[in-house]
């Protein structure tokens, strides 16, 4: 028969787990509360950093990445965020990334930069989302 502790210490580390695991399922479900727009798969990297999956969402006025393991980058405030001329992935990129088709995009905000690698329906939903008046933006002007 096992030693009481033993039982008693694996019985705790396997409720943890449980109550770790149901966090994560809640927060991945309930985490993008707020977004206009469901979850985009992109790829992204930072000036030198290597192409990492994620998914990109954005909401009345912010954009943000999350990668596998939860936020990755941002939020972003949508007027200061400056697309750069979009063009299609390198082959070498696309091998890394895993995926075929894809457009990328230099984005600048402020003094950081970094890629984005979108399909182009998201390219495109992302592009209009930039260039479109946020909400209240230069309301004070008369």
């Amino acid at each position: 028969m096992p030693d009481p502790a033993l039982l008693l210490v694996i019985m705790t580390a396997l409720g943890a787990l449980l109550i770790l695991g149901v966090g994560l399922l809640a927060f991945r479900a309930f985490g993008h509360e707020g977004s206009t727009f469901a979850p985009m798969p992109t790829a992204y990297r930072g000036h030198g950093e290597q192409w990492r999956r994620g998914t990109l969402r954005f909401s009345d006025d912010r954009l943000a990445l999350r990668g596998p393991g939860g936020l990755a980058a941002g939020p972003w405030i949508r007027g200061n965020l400056d697309l750069g001329m979009a063009a299609p992935v390198a082959e070498d990129d696309s091998r890394l990334i895993g995926r075929a088709g894809l457009i990328t995009v230099p984005v600048c905000y402020g003094s950081s930069t970094f890629e984005l690698a979108l399909d182009e329906q998201h390219y495109t939903a992302l592009r209009s989302w930039v260039e479109a008046v946020p909400p209240g933006w230069n309301s004070q002007v008369a």
